[in-house]
């Protein structure tokens, strides 16, 4: 991995190592996407592009004695090639700070490279959520073809449920039963630990019932607004070429900066397995 340049960096093997598991864990604690989106990879950095398929399942699966019923092909409908975009960070440590952790066995503040992972886990949650117009990819709340519900006023009790509810059945028309998940902004979250009526049952509590894989908060959704998705590999999934790493960038007024990155995008395959409250 010569493109990493580490073998110019003034870092010793330990500190790398350091480096490494403190972007890993980050990375882990911050990230939402992965949570609930299979991942197809990663494969290798010269890998450039991906393609985006839609796929059409046609009509449900049939039954008979002779296999002469029709009942459609699953198929590729739309394909297309996307470049694949690169998110990262750059973060620097002062030349002073690497003497001494070197030369007097202190560790390096690992602070630095963790602020700037979860910087890049955030902008992977955006890419996720929100898509890149540049690279041509959508994100999960503006896919053509998703279903979607008209928001009403959440601040009024039984409002949010009402409306996430209504996704879940948008979905189960669509023909997703399970496997679902809702993403939230996390005050949206915080709001919905109320009392659901008379029933002495949290609002919240009500809404993940409907969802088996899990309820998820991220910054990166609006307030007031959620999404749902029926996960798995066939609906969705994160393609990645490279995944999250840090690389040695340049030397600079006696100062040492580091890149943390990664290279991957959002295919979302069947759009109907998304529902949008807004």
């Amino acid at each position: 991995m010569e493109f990493l340049k580490r073998n110019e960096s003034p870092l010793n093997q330990s500190q790398w190592q350091e480096i490494d598991k403190v972007i890993v864990e980050t990375a882990k604690r911050t990230l939402v996407g992965r949570r609930f989106i299979e991942i197809t990879g990663p494969f290798d950095p010269s890998v450039q592009f991906t393609t985006v398929d839609v796929i059409d399942s046609g009509e449900s699966g049939a039954c008979g004695l002779f296999g002469e019923t029709e009942c459609g092909v699953v198929k590729v409908r739309e394909r297309k090639y996307a470049p694949l975009p690169i998110i990262y960070k750059d973060f620097k440590y002062h030349w002073r700070d690497i003497e001494t952790a070197s030369k007097m066995g202190l560790p390096l503040d690992l602070s630095i490279p963790a602020t700037a992972a979860h910087q890049v886990s955030i902008a992977e949650d955006k890419l996720i959520f929100h898509g890149d117009v540049e690279s041509g990819f959508y994100g999960l709340l503006n896919a053509p073809g998703r279903n979607t519900v008209n928001l009403s006023d959440w601040n009024s009790v039984g409002e949010a449920f009402s409306n996430i509810l209504s996704a879940v059945v948008k979905l189960n028309e669509s023909g997703f039963y399970s496997n679902f998940a809702l993403i939230l902004n996390p005050k949206d979250f915080a709001m919905l630990h109320r009392l659901y009526g008379n029933s002495g049952i949290l609002e919240i509590d009500q809404i993940k019932k409907l969802f088996d894989v899990g309820v998820f908060t991220t910054p990166v959704i609006p307030q007031q607004s959620a999404v749902a998705v029926a996960t798995g590999i066939e609906n969705m999934d994160l393609f990645i070429s490279q995944d999250m790493i840090t690389a040695y960038h340049n030397y600079d007024n006696m100062d040492h900066y580091f890149r943390v990155f990664e290279i991957l995008a959002l295919r979302i395959k069947r759009p109907e397995s998304v529902c949008t409250i807004e």
